[in-house]
């Protein structure tokens, strides 16, 4: 069985599609509120023989994806494997993720995730293999991980008010609490496009250490989910693992100080993340309120594009 989410999608989504269900017993599509406006790409899934869950309104990722695995009726060995609308699985991709899923259960590894080595190239592992034969997964983006009906039952589903952004790091990490295994797959790469790579310039030159320091640029809005989930993330599993929660967030700062050198509406840029901030301290959750998302949509970038 395979769970994609949408959003908005383009016909796009039928390509992929096509390439997930050679390889899946089923698909079933989880829409995310697209509206009107996807009606006629959703009728064309449908029209696929694929199944469609379609949302009444714009609630995040991990409802999205929470509503298409409830929709799939899993059993408790049943297999599950989600993805994202704009990926693009290659040939033997899934059929790989099951081969470990069984290997770990033949081995007697208390199963909870397999995902690819790689996403879109960036490693998902601490890099090579344990002592007792497996690769285990680091912080594996949703899209392209296996799960299973029995997983979900005991561990529950995506943490749906995070909405978007650390979902997947907030399902590995309660995973791992639950003592559940989290295996990647080696030489296993998902394809995915990550955004728009920028060079960080200084008075219109590129600042070039030895290379030219490059990043990549979320849209503007993602920086208020990305800032208040780590706060509620961090506070959850701080204990757990506060050494890894301490690198991801030394590394989120520095990311968000080259966002900001980059922002042409600098002060809007760090009024979104206050709120992000806030937002986390006080537990609020969900979708992000209408004062912010107005403010985020305000913000554009002083610099261009590599690619």
């Amino acid at each position: 069985m395979a769970v994609v989410s949408s959003f908005r999608p383009s016909r796009h989504l039928l390509e992929n599609l096509a390439l997930i269900a050679a390889q899946a017993d089923a698909v079933v599509v989880a829409d995310d509120g697209s509206g009107p406006g996807a009606h006629d790409v959703l009728d064309a899934v449908r029209a696929t023989g694929a199944g469609v869950v379609a949302l009444p309104e714009n609630q995040g990722v991990a409802a999205a994806l929470n509503a298409g695995l409830d929709a799939a009726d899993l059993g408790p060995d049943d297999l599950a494997v989600m993805f994202d609308q704009d990926s693009s699985v290659p040939h033997g991709f899934i059929s790989a993720l099951v081969t470990a899923w069984d290997a770990g259960e033949r081995a007697g590894l208390r199963m909870g995730m397999v995902s690819p080595e790689r996403f879109a190239g960036v490693p998902q592992t601490a890099g090579g293999v344990d002592a007792d034969g497996f690769w285990r997964s680091v912080e594996p983006i949703q899209s392209g991980s296996l799960v299973s009906g029995r997983v979900l039952a005991e561990t529950g589903g995506l943490q749906a008010d995070l909405f978007i952004d650390l979902v997947d790091k907030e399902y590995w990490l309660r995973l791992r609490r639950h003592g559940r295994e989290c295996l990647a797959v080696p030489g296993l790469d998902l394809p995915h496009e990550l955004g728009r790579t920028y060079a960080l310039t200084l008075a219109g030159r590129v600042v070039r250490p030895a290379a030219p320091l490059t990043f990549s640029i979320s849209m503007p809005f993602r920086y208020y989910y990305r800032v208040r989930n780590r706060v509620v993330v961090n506070r959850e599993y701080w204990r757990d693992h506060a050494g890894l929660l301490t690198r991801d967030t030394l590394l989120e700062v520095r990311h968000l100080v080259l966002v900001w050198l980059s922002a042409q509406h600098r002060g809007a840029f760090l009024r979104v993340v206050a709120r992000g901030l806030r937002d986390g301290l006080c537990g609020r959750m969900g979708r992000m309120p209408d004062d912010v998302a107005r403010l985020a949509a305000g913000i554009r970038w002083r610099i261009n594009p590599l690619r």
